[in-house]
């Protein structure tokens, strides 16, 4: 009996010992994984994190118009009959100014009632109709802009929403913007790190924030020419062409 007793004290003992063993494990490995995880991040806050802007401003050698003509008629057939004719004499003639037909594109046509609103009775009445017809046209030989527009008017045209400019490499641009970019970004993390007293190492992490797709800058002319038989000659200013570029750089120390 005295030994059945004894046995069963040491079992009790060794069982005891162990479960007390595995805890203190545990317990050491949990200190151990949180004091790594408050490393991992103190070392994540150390961070300088800057934007850079670059630009390049070159002149022009594109441009876009958008032409057209408006036709008022009494009926629809009247008016797609006579716009047709107006449009394509149009087409014809800045094609012999060396526009291709590549160049040339419709971007609206429609077709609305005209109608005429008496005060007196309060009431209206169809009158006609109003057919516009717009084409974006792209003059790449950009000193022939003007010339361009005194052959459409002569020819026709009677309408012009606005006229826009770009270049026509534009990526080579961009890339030389997206240099100054990263160069301007990389100056504001040194007087960071210079004022910090910490060494700037590569940066490990680097993002083009701007899209590098074109930009027009659509100028609005609002122009409704009166007659197709000018004298005068249009004059246009290309003005300034600016490629831009934003970069974000990520620097650890």
């Amino acid at each position: 009996m005295k030994t059945n007793n004894l046995l069963r004290s040491r079992w009790s003992f060794i069982f005891t010992f162990a479960v007390a063993f595995i805890l203190s494990l545990n317990f050491g490995a949990s200190k151990v994984l949180a004091a790594d995880s408050s490393v991992v991040t103190a070392d994540a806050a150390r961070t300088i994190n800057v934007t850079g802007t670059g630009e390049v401003t070159i002149a022009p050698d594109i441009a876009y118009l958008y032409l057209g003509v408006v036709t008022d008629k009494l009926t629809t057939i009247e008016a797609q009959s006579a716009n047709s004719t107006a449009i394509n004499n149009v087409i014809a003639a800045i094609k012999k100014e060396g526009i291709k037909d590549e160049d040339i594109k419709t971007t609206d046509y429609s077709i609305n009632p005209k109608y005429d609103y008496d005060k007196n009775t309060g009431k209206s009445s169809l009158v006609g109709y109003t057919l516009s017809n717009t084409l974006k046209v792209t003059v790449k030989d950009i000193s022939k802009v003007g010339q361009v527009i005194d052959t459409a008017v002569k020819s026709g045209a009677n309408t012009s929403n606005s006229i826009s400019f770009g270049v026509s490499d534009y990526e080579k641009y961009y890339n030389k913007a997206l240099l100054n970019a990263l160069s301007n970004a990389q100056s504001k993390a040194q007087a960071i790190s210079s004022f910090l007293g910490v060494k700037l190492t590569s940066p490990v992490k680097v993002i083009e924030n701007s899209s590098g797709i074109p930009n027009d800058y659509p100028v609005p002319l609002n122009a409704k020419f009166e007659s197709a038989d000018s004298s005068g000659s249009t004059s246009i200013q290309a003005g300034i062409y600016k490629v831009k570029a934003d970069i974000s750089l990520v620097y650890q120390y």
